[in-house]
């Protein structure tokens, strides 16, 4: 699974240097199937620009990019069977400053979820850490701009059982791996959402595959 999310990672980067004005979602979704190809798995990812990506499951609508659009891909691939899943989200051009604050927020909720993760905490009190950091600043209550669950299982399914959301008491052990994926969505606008998967170790979790996000101009680390 380490090198799974890791090659994705990579996959994404590669592609991304080819993003250009009036680029289609297909052309970027074909960039990062081959770059998947050219490290020797089967993988890809779904791009989302500008408004679209304010819908966290996509869209029929095709948009293509412009410049200051949100450019959200989320996907991964398989290797000998263990899965990967990971979103990133960048700027076509130089973030306003909103996106900037959005991006910033959703950072925060990622780090603070991965900074609670220890094995005895419940599934649910993840998901309680991230969905505070985006209600202190202002972005709903509940579901209203963070519209799903924080994270997924995830081994040789890309979704599995349990889920890190309200309701669930589960407590977590050493070995379990999971999805970690806070977002915001502001409807009209753009949509944030950055996503690394997780193992829960003897003290705390792991991202997989390194390349962590630090800013919205260093998505990779």
């Amino acid at each position: 699974m380490d090198l799974a999310n890791k090659i994705t990672k990579m996959a994404y980067r590669e592609a991304f240097k080819k993003l250009q004005e009036g680029m289609s979602p297909r052309e970027l979704r074909n960039h990062i199937q081959q770059a998947h190809s050219e490290m020797g798995v089967s993988g890809g990812g779904s791009p989302q620009f500008g408004y679209i990506s304010a819908f966290p499951h996509g869209s029929r609508e095709v948009y293509k990019l412009h410049e200051g659009d949100i450019v959200l891909v989320d996907g991964g691939t398989s290797v000998e069977g263990y899965r990967s899943d990971v979103t990133r989200t960048i700027v076509f051009g130089k973030p306003s400053d909103k996106q900037k604050r959005v991006f910033d927020i959703v950072l925060k909720a990622q780090t603070e979820a991965m900074k609670a993760v220890r094995p005895g905490k419940t599934c649910e009190s993840i998901d309680a850490v991230a969905r505070k950091v985006i209600e202190d600043t202002g972005f709903g209550a509940g579901y209203e701009y963070f519209a799903h669950r924080l994270g997924h299982g995830i081994g040789m399914e890309g979704h599995e059982y349990p889920y890190l959301v309200k309701g669930n008491k589960l407590k977590l052990k050493p070995g379990m791996t999971f999805s970690n994926e806070p977002g915001i969505y502001i409807y009209g606008e753009f949509g944030v959402r950055i996503e690394d998967c997780f193992v829960v170790t003897e003290d705390g979790g792991k991202i997989l595959g390194g390349m962590i996000t630090r800013a919205i101009d260093l998505p990779f680390g």
